[in-house]
């Protein structure tokens, strides 16, 4: 992952469909809605329904590619499950990491529902996600955010459902797209190349521009994160790969000590799944 040291093992079991490799995905992102067609035939669409889906895929237009990153700070590790269906989509997902991309069907309504680790799949869930909306060919990453001990709607636990699709790269840069899952703070400031120039406002649980923003493959760019009522805090992004397309997840909590494990970070997500947790300062 660049310089950023890999922080956890990727793991998924994609509705045991054998999960779909990263290549794979960014040629559909890349080409079309063809290659996703040929994709869904080679990974065995069978298994879908094998798998228990509520709503039988019949055609291969019906698909969409889904990977989970954990990025709750005080959620222990999780399996995650769809709606309905008693396979685990991640199993062991711990806080920092990401699971595999794999394909579940393009439907309405999906909803993912979170346990501790290990629980019986038939077990109350200690989450439920709201349905989404997973449209035929898209490619999307989905967020573990939020509290899990908070009952407060504006701040407890959830399910953010993000599209992906970077723009593409050019000659000797690689693309960043920011996303505040920081719970504690109403919204966030980014300042890219720690320049003064807030480049970002970032409202709690949203994205930036799903385009993703260019940035140089060649020296580290440094940054400033700026929340409600002055706090400050920097860091850096390694030089990643000429091509690379990363999440930049800035996560943890503003209110606790500097030395709690929970404070605020920098959350590396590439188009692989690594993952990389860099604390701020």
């Amino acid at each position: 992952m660049g310089s950023v040291p890999h922080h956890s093992e990727v793991r998924a079991d994609a509705l045991a469909l054998g999960c779909v490799s990263p290549e794979q995905v960014r040629s559909m992102n890349r080409s079309g809605r063809g290659n996703l067609q040929v994709l869904a035939a080679a990974v065995g669409l069978a298994l879908l329904v094998l798998a228990g889906c509520k709503e039988q895929v019949t055609t291969l237009d019906d698909v969409a590619a889904v990977r989970i990153v954990h990025a709750s700070p005080d959620l222990p590790a999780v399996d995650v499950y769809l709606e309905g269906i008693a396979i685990p989509y991640a199993t062991n997902l711990e806080y920092g990491e990401a699971s595999n991309f794999g394909l579940l069907p393009a439907v309405k309504g999906a909803i993912f529902e979170v346990r501790p680790t290990g629980a019986d799949p038939g077990s109350d869930p200690m989450f439920m996600s709201l349905g989404f909306t997973l449209g035929p060919s898209e490619i999307s990453t989905a967020s573990l955010g939020g509290l899990m001990d908070s009952d407060d709607e504006v701040d407890s636990l959830r399910v953010v459902l993000d599209r992906e699709d970077f723009d593409l790269v050019t000659g000797g840069t690689w693309r960043a797209r920011f996303s505040n899952m920081v719970s504690d703070v109403p919204e966030i400031t980014i300042d890219i190349g720690s320049n003064g120039i807030v480049d970002e406002t970032v409202e709690r649980f949203r994205p930036t521009d799903v385009a993703g923003i260019p940035l140089s493959s060649d020296s580290t760019t440094f940054l400033t994160i700026v929340v409600p009522g002055g706090g400050t805090f920097s860091g850096g992004m390694p030089p990643f790969e000429e091509g690379s397309e990363v999440f930049v997840f800035v996560t943890g909590l503003t209110s606790v000590p500097d030395t709690d494990p929970k404070r605020l970070q920098l959350l590396f997500m590439n188009q692989d799944s690594e993952t990389a947790l860099v604390p701020l300062e």
